[in-house]
């Protein structure tokens, strides 16, 4: 069954290492498009988190945010650079003596320094953090694939009604054209019995009869109509199936669109121009849908 590529998930899971908080948001994308937010003592990890999501996401634009909260053996360890607080210290003193100010030198000075307190990140086990993570990791894909799932049946219902519909359209076309020949045949007819009256000319029987053979032969739609029911039935298909089918579909509906545009130009009828009409904008409206499938 298709997807959609909109969706949203969740996970936490809690480890050795500190407690895991996954959210990831797909939208629309021609292809799969990964943009990860994740600390930066964790970024060793993101090949490895993308290849994991490519597994369930096979194309969109994929958001993915990872905050990590860290156990009491993770805690940052935090120092002071005392050799730059001494240099920042002389510095201000020459300031103050230079230009004969009477300011205190205070804390708030120094530390408004940057490098005077330090943070040394804690350095993770990769395989460590991973047993921890993946599980919250699974969680928000799961979660994200639900929602996927029920927009893609959405999608199908959809579809499904207006493939129903455009059949059913062709169909009708299919049986108004044999009146085309019929129509043609009257409207030359007439026009020769016009042609008559205004004077004697001597009418061609058989060239009239080659006339109207070469007609039907242009205005056959058989092989248009045919195509056409090919391409829907095509569409079903691929609505059902398990694998990537936002592509597909999107190519099939073009070729359709191709056949239906031939088959239009060749039954020129009233009745037959409303009901391609109708057909084009139909496609339309299945081709913005599709632009959502995976």
């Amino acid at each position: 069954m298709i997807k959609s590529m909109t969706g949203f998930g969740k996970g936490e899971s809690s480890g050795k290492v500190g407690r895991f908080t996954v959210e990831i948001r797909t939208v629309n994308h021609r292809y799969f498009d990964l943009s990860s937010r994740l600390p930066a003592n964790l970024s060793q990890l993101e090949d490895k988190i993308k290849n994991y999501i490519n597994k369930y996401i096979k194309r969109g634009k994929v958001n993915f945010s990872l905050s990590h909260r860290k156990s009491g053996k993770g805690v940052n360890s935090v120092k002071l650079d005392d050799e730059a607080i001494v240099k920042y210290h002389r510095m201000l003193n020459r300031i103050r003596a230079k230009f004969k100010l009477k300011d205190d030198i205070k804390l708030a000075h120094i530390l408004s320094f940057p490098d005077v307190i330090i943070r040394e990140e804690f350095k993770y086990d990769p395989n460590l953090v991973w047993a921890s993570l993946e599980p919250a990791l699974k969680k928000a894909l799961l979660d994200c694939d639900r929602m996927r799932a029920r927009e893609g049946r959405a999608l199908y219902r959809d579809l499904t009604k207006r493939i129903s519909w455009v059949s059913k359209a062709v169909s009708n076309i299919y049986r108004l054209s044999p009146a085309l020949i019929s129509e043609f045949k009257d409207k030359l007819d007439a026009r020769i019995k016009d042609i008559l009256k205004t004077g004697n000319y001597d009418i061609d029987r058989t060239r009239l009869e080659t006339e109207i053979a070469i007609f039907a032969r242009q205005s056959d739609i058989t092989e248009e109509v045919t195509r056409a029911r090919s391409h829907l039935k095509e569409m079903e298909n691929t609505l059902v199936s398990n694998k990537e089918a936002g592509r597909r579909l999107d190519f099939i509906l073009q070729e359709l669109q191709r056949e239906i545009n031939t088959l239009g130009s060749k039954a020129s009828s009233e009745n037959i121009s409303h009901f391609v009409i109708d057909i084009k904008s139909e496609i339309e409206k299945m081709r913005e849908q599709v632009q959502n499938i995976e």
